[in-house]
């Protein structure tokens, strides 16, 4: 056997041991990769669809004084939250799902004699919602014009628009994925590295003829294939539930490879600083938790205050969310996410500085 492959067989050994190690770390084991399946089961089956407000779309053709009138009439409503722009705007949102209905008010409209009726947009996607934001409009329309002597009495013409129909499980499955991510680097490293510093083993092995590099390149290989193994279960559940995936799984590995490499070395970083396992959990969940909830792995961050949106969307769990959605959901591909993956990137940077700086072998 030559050079190269005695450094392959220490290097599998080393990995298979790496395998072992964390397989056998209950903790590790149950907060990254049971905890986020079992996240993602209950919030599948409790299925969080339809908000408390409607997505709505204003078109304001006419810009007459009445129509304004009907536009700030219809925005007081606290079941819309609305949307003003042109029309082929408003179709583009029908149509990606960001929207779930959308008014048109047509040029001339409102100057009295006969009144064309006006039309709504109304995304298939979102059938409930849509058929009760048509069924308001048509009250305040209709109350609009029973108050003005120049206004005939007119409807609202509901017609349907092709649209995705993306569902809470949707957007669920790419968070529960880039919290997976987080999870697994965190806590396998942290708490499976702070063992073994503690009982002596890494200085142990630091003093054998056995490479550092193989030992802690083994130990990254295996948490990136494991990793894996736990994003496909995740989407194997998630398509069950429904999941619809628009992009391709090639862009999709490359964030979570990406995603892996940040939160690893964020890992490294806990495990070199911390002594025992009393010190590494705190550190790791007070890394992970405002990620968790904040990053918007569960919810939208859209219902955050505008300061808060804006501090957590330099998180490096929101820059992985935001790319696995754009890539699930919307079809992207790695061109058009250049600003999430330049954000990963920094992080990348940061956090591997971070590791080198942190980690000790004992």
């Amino acid at each position: 056997m030559g050079p190269f492959g005695i450094r392959l067989g220490v290097f599998w050994a080393l990995f298979v041991a790496s395998v072992r190690m964390f397989v056998r770390n209950r903790a590790a084991v149950f907060f990254s990769l049971f905890l986020p399946l079992i996240i993602m089961l209950i919030f599948g089956v409790l299925n969080f669809e339809g908000g408390t407000t409607i997505q709505l779309g204003l078109v304001d053709d006419a810009d007459t004084e009445m129509s304004r009138s009907l536009v700030s009439a219809i925005a007081e409503v606290e079941s819309f939250e609305v949307t003003t722009g042109d029309s082929d705007e408003m179709q583009a949102d029908l149509k990606s799902g960001d929207l779930e209905i959308a008014l048109v008010i047509p040029a001339g409209w409102g100057h009295g004699g006969d009144v064309q009726p006006l039309t709504a947009f109304a995304a298939s996607g979102a059938r409930q919602d849509a058929q009760v934001g048509a069924l308001i409009l048509n009250s305040i329309v209709f109350r609009f014009a029973a108050g003005s002597i120049d206004l005939p009495a007119v409807m609202v013409v509901v017609k349907q628009v092709a649209a995705r129909d993306l569902g809470y499980i949707d957007f669920l499955v790419p968070g529960i994925v880039g919290m997976t991510v987080m999870q697994l680097g965190l806590f396998s490293v942290a708490f499976g590295f702070v063992q073994l510093k503690r009982t002596g083993a890494l200085r142990r092995l630091f003093a054998t003829p056995t490479s550092p590099v193989y030992f802690l390149g083994a130990q990254v290989a295996s948490r990136l294939i494991i990793a894996s193994f736990q994003v496909a279960i995740l989407f194997g559940v998630g398509i069950w539930f429904g999941l619809q995936m628009f992009g391709d799984y090639a862009s999709l590995a490359v964030i979570v490879l990406l995603g892996s490499v940040i939160f690893l070395a964020v890992g490294f970083a806990i495990a070199g600083w911390a002594k025992n396992e009393d010190q590494a959990a705190p550190v790791a969940n007070l890394v992970s938790l405002p990620m968790m909830f904040l990053s918007g792995v569960f919810f939208p961050r859209d219902a955050m205050p505008d300061f808060l949106a804006s501090v957590t969307g330099y998180m490096p769990l929101t820059y992985v969310n935001e790319a696995l959605r754009a890539i699930v959901n919307d079809g992207a591909g790695l061109a058009s996410l250049g600003p999430q993956l330049l954000g990963m990137g920094v992080w990348a940077v940061i956090t591997f500085v971070l590791a080198v700086r942190l980690f000790r072998w004992e």
